[in-house]
């Protein structure tokens, strides 16, 4: 499964079956010609408890979205994007946000973790009624602000970055087998020679454990 930047549409790529690869692109969810979305970071997880696989959707613009699932887990239908809510609030990073869904606090009820442009990640507590505790930079433990514009939230984080360069993008796992969720964190940055940085981008992995 991938999004796609311009038109933001997400695909699925079914398996065929164990060393038989992929069937053809299908198309999970079509952006709307007259819509603003743009680079439709995609990833999965039941959110409305009925046993198939919603989307949870990130964008250019910071939003995160939720598209349901009304067909199957084997032939799924999505409705439309709906924005993940923050109390009355739609959930919002300052600039091109990667949410992944996940009980990250482990209280049994799914977060939502943000990568996002200006190299921060936030949580987002997952509440029983389907929205969502105010954000919080997992790094520099600020609140998120949606108002915020990338200069002001990159001027936040700075003094408590972890990850260098931006656009991040994000996985969670339990790394070290010792029963905790650790953080796996893609970038990317400016190539560097001789202390110097130069044109090319280039992009890492990063494992944070979690302490």
């Amino acid at each position: 499964m991938n999004g796609r930047y311009n038109p933001a549409d997400i695909y699925w790529f079914p398996g065929l079956g164990v060393g038989k690869g992929f069937g053809p692109r299908r198309v999970l969810l079509a952006a709307d010609k007259d819509t603003k979305y743009s680079m439709s970071t995609t990833n999965t997880a039941d959110l409305d408890g009925d046993g198939d696989i919603d989307l949870v959707i990130g964008d250019t613009s910071g939003a995160v979205y939720l598209a349901k699932n009304e067909g199957s887990r084997t032939e799924p239908k999505f409705t439309g994007r709906e924005p993940l809510r923050v109390g009355d609030q739609p959930m919002k990073v300052s600039h091109k946000s990667d949410p992944i869904p996940v009980d990250w606090d482990g209280d049994g009820v799914l977060d939502i973790l943000v990568g996002d442009e200006t190299a921060d990640v936030s949580f987002f507590a997952g509440k029983k009624d389907g929205t969502y505790e105010a954000g919080v930079s997992l790094f520099s433990k600020l609140p998120v602000d949606p108002k915020d514009n990338y200069t002001k939230a990159k001027a936040k984080l700075d003094p408590h970055r972890v990850i260098p360069g931006y656009r991040l993008r994000i996985a969670t796992a339990d790394w070290n087998d010792d029963g905790k969720l650790d953080l796996l964190v893609g970038n990317c940055e400016k190539s560097q020679a001789d202390g110097e940085e130069h044109g090319e981008t280039v992009g890492y992995v990063y494992v944070l454990l979690r302490q």
